[in-house]
C-alpha cells in the first residue's frame, strides 16, 4: 500500500510538471514560428459603397478622385484624415491624440466645414459618409481605409490602432 501511494505521488508530480510545461512550450513555439500580421483592408476594395441619389456611379476598387486629393493638398503624406465639420471639444481632444501618438509620422488632418462649397457633395458622393461618422482615413493612394466618429473614444482608439497597423508600428 505504501508503494502505490508513492507511485501516485510520482504520477501527480509528472502531471503537474507537464501542466506547467505544455503552455510554456506552446508559447515558445508560437513566439518563434508564428507570424502575427494584420492589415487594414480598403473600405471599398471589393464591395461598392451605397451611392446616394445625385451621385456619379463608382468603380471598384474605389479611389478618391484626383481632383479631390489635389484640392485637399494630400501631398506625399502617407495618411490623411478628412474631418467633416468643426469637431466639438471632445472630438478635438480625441483628434489631438493622433498627433501625440505618432509625432514622427506626418498625418495630415483636413477639416472641411459646412461653409465649404464642397462639404455636402464630398461628404455624400466622394467619401460616402453617413451619420454619425465625421472622420475618414485616406492613404496616399487615395484609398479610403475607414470611417470614424471623432467624439467617440472607442472609435478614436480603433483609428489609432488602424493607423499603427498601416504604418507598421505594431
Amino acid at each position: 500500500m505504501v508503494g502505490s501511494t508513492s507511485n501516485m505521488k510520482g504520477n501527480k508530480i509528472i502531471f503537474l510538471f507537464l501542466a506547467f510545461l505544455l503552455p510554456i512550450c506552446i508559447f515558445l513555439f508560437l513566439k518563434f514560428f508564428g507570424k502575427n500580421e494584420f492589415a487594414v483592408e480598403p473600405l471599398y476594395g471589393t464591395i461598392a459603397p451605397d451611392v446616394q441619389e445625385g451621385c456619379a456611379p463608382v468603380s471598384i476598387p474605389y479611389y478618391v478622385p484626383d481632383s479631390v486629393t489635389s484640392a485637399l493638398s494630400f501631398g506625399n503624406d502617407s495618411l490623411v484624415l478628412v474631418i467633416f465639420g468643426k469637431p466639438d471639444k471632445e472630438g478635438a481632444t480625441q483628434l489631438m491624440r493622433i498627433d501625440e501618438e505618432f509625432p514622427e509620422d506626418k498625418i495630415q488632418q483636413k477639416i472641411i466645414t459646412d461653409a465649404d462649397p464642397h462639404f455636402s457633395s464630398w461628404k455624400k458622393c466622394i467619401f460616402f459618409l453617413k451619420e454619425p461618422f465625421d472622420v475618414i482615413l485616406v492613404d496616399r493612394k487615395g484609398i479610403i481605409r475607414g470611417q470614424y466618429v471623432s467624439n467617440d473614444r472607442e472609435e478614436m482608439d480603433r483609428l489609432l490602432t488602424e493607423i499603427a497597423i498601416i504604418l507598421k508600428k505594431y
